[in-house]
């Protein structure tokens, strides 16, 4: 069965693709207006506000442990825009296990909805194309890279990895946040005396 993926060059000359329709938009973001947040994992630029949406922003290829855009001076000169891929997801606040997906997608049209809304931020948007030939990655990657990059389709003769926009989603929700606590932070297990 044929896809149509959209070929993004993450740093470097790396590329990967993302389903086409993971994808809500191609925006350009002017660096002013990305808002840093202190305390969230390094490649979590900050969030814009996009028509009154607060969305993270970011930088796709620190995520996939691969030289930083951060570093570029293309981001950081000022009113110099970005150039990234929306990625939309509406989900059910709290399934219950075992729900199906047919129900999940009903429930997530509803009054309950959650959105989870990143903007990822690339080196270049290339193209899109289609690809009726796949394959499991075969390379070894990190743990935590397997799940976000699971196979690779052809660009004619050309493989490129899949980014998996699911999996990227739920990493970013796993752990926005690093696992350590200031040493002043106090024992929310513990009740207080008074």
């Amino acid at each position: 069965m044929e896809r149509d993926y959209f070929k993004i060059r993450v740093s470097g000359d790396v590329r990967v693709a993302l389903p086409l329709n993971a994808i809500d938009a191609a925006l350009q973001i002017e660096r002013q207006l990305i808002c840093p947040i202190p305390g969230v994992m390094p490649s979590l630029l900050g969030v814009i506000n996009r028509q009154g949406v607060l969305t993270w922003v970011l930088d796709t290829s620190q995520f996939l442990d691969l030289p930083s855009l951060v570093s570029s001076q293309r981001l950081n000169l000022p009113g110099q825009a970005v150039k990234a891929l929306l990625l939309t997801r509406h989900s059910q606040e709290s399934e219950s296990p075992g729900s199906d997906r047919s129900s999940r997608a009903y429930v997530a049209a509803g009054p309950n909805r959650q959105r989870q809304t990143v903007a990822c931020v690339v080196a270049d948007l290339e193209r899109v194309f289609s690809s009726s030939r796949s394959r499991r990655v075969q390379q070894r990657l990190k743990p935590r890279l397997q799940p976000l990059l699971p196979e690779v389709v052809y660009d004619g003769r050309e493989g490129v990895a899949v980014l998996d926009p699911e999996a990227l989603l739920d990493a970013l929700q796993r752990h926005p946040i690093p696992r350590r606590l200031p040493a002043t932070a106090p024992d929310l297990k513990r009740p207080h005396a008074e």
